[in-house]
């Protein structure tokens, strides 16, 4: 079952054998986010939500501005303490036997790439809506993300980013909510498929796993979270401008609450050719749900009219407030 649903988004054989063995939790979350079929939504102030529909872009800000202090510095321990395990010590065991010095050549890379990591890294947060949340929202989440700024929660097809493509050099994954012990058992899993694994991946070449592992340990430091956070079933779209360049991402310098920030803008713009359609405004909006605030039948209403606008037909329908009683 899995592999036909992943085969419906234009995954070969051998792109599913490969995200088996070295990325199963993302692997995972990502069939269970195409069998559900559930939004993305992405909490934000009603003036970010404005620039988004008026300029058909989207933010993607660095992750030392995130609300989460621990930012990239949690995944990067989770792995650190991984890598000086006895599960590290038998799959670098196997690897070095079949590409030597495979493991001390990886490890000097990945060392050399995490300083860029912790400071080049922009993303965009989105977070799963479930069903008992249509017309709320999550308390958690007006709170953290907006409380006292007009809030809203943007509300869009989740199609455009789990569809696999690099048509943006960008790309987006499931955060992981994990404990430093969680974290290692999920390694485990990783180290037990590769060695399991082993010779139809000493058929497909040591570049082949060196660029597979790299990019499995790049993605677990930047999409593990301290488990405090779980309630927030993030996603994020991942750029990384000083380890892979986009043709198509707009840089773009703001100030965000009296602080100047880099940024780059995601334009909701259709590349059919690459695999990546659904990003239209009138494609990917679904709905708009106004937060708690003094003024949310006014932001309704101009919501609307911004909406029809910028081309989003049937908007009256499409923008509701929300009714959780939170005081703002």
């Amino acid at each position: 079952m899995q592999s036909s649903i992943l085969e419906n988004i234009s995954l070969s054989a051998d792109d599913i054998r490969n995200f088996q063995i070295f990325y199963p939790y993302a692997l995972g979350r990502t069939v269970e986010a195409l069998v559900s079929g559930h939004s993305f939504v992405h909490y934000c102030s009603s003036t970010a939500a404005a620039s988004m529909i008026q300029h058909q872009q989207v933010w993607m800000r660095n992750v030392t501005w995130m609300n989460d202090s621990s930012e990239i510095a949690h995944g990067k321990a989770c792995l650190a303490g991984a890598l000086n395990s006895d599960v590290a010590a038998e799959l670098a065991t196997v690897l070095d036997h079949c590409f030597a010095g495979f493991t001390d050549h990886l490890l000097g890379v990945l060392n050399s790439w995490i300083p860029h990591f912790e400071q080049e890294t922009y993303i965009t947060c989105l977070t799963e809506q479930l069903p008992d949340e249509e017309q709320m929202g999550r308390l958690s989440m007006w709170r953290a993300y907006g409380a006292g700024a007009n809030p809203v929660a943007f509300v869009v097809n989740s199609g455009p980013f789990l569809r696999p493509t690099e048509a943006l050099d960008a790309y987006t994954s499931p955060v992981a909510y994990l404990s430093p012990a969680q974290f290692i058992e999920q390694y485990a899993q990783v180290a037990k498929n590769i060695i399991d694994s082993i010779e139809y991946l000493k058929e497909r070449g040591r570049d082949h796993v060196f660029a597979h592992l790299f990019a499995a340990y790049r993605h677990a430091i930047i999409c593990t979270k301290h488990p405090s956070f779980h309630e927030e079933r993030e996603w994020r779209i991942i750029y990384q401008p000083t380890f892979q360049q986009s043709k198509r991402l707009l840089p773009d310098r703001v100030t965000i609450a009296g602080s100047p920030q880099r940024i780059y803008k995601i334009p909701m713009n259709d590349v059919p050719e690459e695999g990546f359609y659904g990003a239209t405004l009138p494609d990917l909006f679904q709905r708009l749900l106004i937060g708690p605030s003094s003024t949310s039948s006014q932001s309704k209403r101009e919501f609307v009219q911004l909406l029809y606008e910028n081309g989003v037909q049937d908007a009256a329908l499409k923008v509701e407030v929300s009714d959780v009683p939170l005081r703002v």
